[in-house]
């Protein structure tokens, strides 16, 4: 057991559509998920620390070892994952989640609140909607943290105006993050949109507006001077 918590680099990639699947099905998108995944990270995938997620996978790479593998470096080949993607009807789609902060490592495998906030990136509905719209077969949300330290620091590989900022709210955690999607910004940036409006305003109602806001539904009537009915917001 590790007694201290360290830093690393964390990343969740999940399959979308992994239920739709019989086993056969199933076996063969894990298969081509992780072939997709080595080719892509290459020496850095046998640098990362893995857990296997039945429909996904949990990689760390610890930044306290002697010799470790920058952000930066581990960012620039997840994103050249539509580049290697596996070809044919039932390829695997990856939702994938990208974080910095502290875990540790007990007898059973992997924790922290820093997990637990990559996981929720990766179950964000802005992702699951962005990778359901998208026409390529991956989508990124990179947390805030992940942002500073390789969009936003000024890396030539990264170009900022491809990240668009949004706001995940998932069970107790709102986080900033960005969302990524190569080639189509304008879906992106809609997306990230209409999540933060979302987490801003989660029931739908109308915010505290000056002068006078009416929203009707229900069986709401207006008659003359008089309105009854349900569902209504004055």
């Amino acid at each position: 057991m590790t007694e201290y918590s360290q830093t690393a680099v964390i990343v969740v990639a999940d399959m979308a559509g992994s239920a739709s699947r019989n086993d056969m099905g199933k076996r063969h998108a894990r298969k081509e998920m992780y072939a997709w995944l080595e080719r892509t990270l290459g020496p850095e995938w046998s640098r990362c620390a893995r857990e296997d997620r039945g429909d996904g996978v949990l990689m760390l790479w610890p930044l306290s070892v002697p010799d470790p593998v920058p952000p930066k470096v581990i960012v620039s080949r997840l994103l050249r994952l539509p580049e290697t993607a596996p070809a044919g009807p039932e390829r695997p789609r990856l939702r994938v989640a990208v974080h910095i902060g502290q875990t540790f490592r007990d007898d059973h495998g992997f924790a922290g609140a820093s997990i637990d906030e990559t996981f929720r990136l990766n179950e964000a509905g802005t992702l699951k909607a962005s990778l359901a719209e998208a026409r390529g077969p991956v989508a990124y949300l990179l947390s805030e943290d992940v942002h500073k330290a390789v969009v936003r620091y000024g890396y030539e590989d990264f170009d900022p105006s491809s990240f668009h900022p949004t706001i995940v709210k998932v069970k107790e955690s709102t986080l900033e993050a960005w969302l990524h999607l190569p080639a189509e910004d304008e879906l992106a940036a809609r997306l990230a949109a209409q999540g933060t409006a979302t987490a801003d305003n989660p029931t739908g109602e109308p915010g505290q507006t000056n002068g006078v806001h009416l929203n009707i539904g229900g069986n709401a009537q207006i008659s003359g001077t008089s309105i009854s009915g349900r569902d209504l917001y004055l």
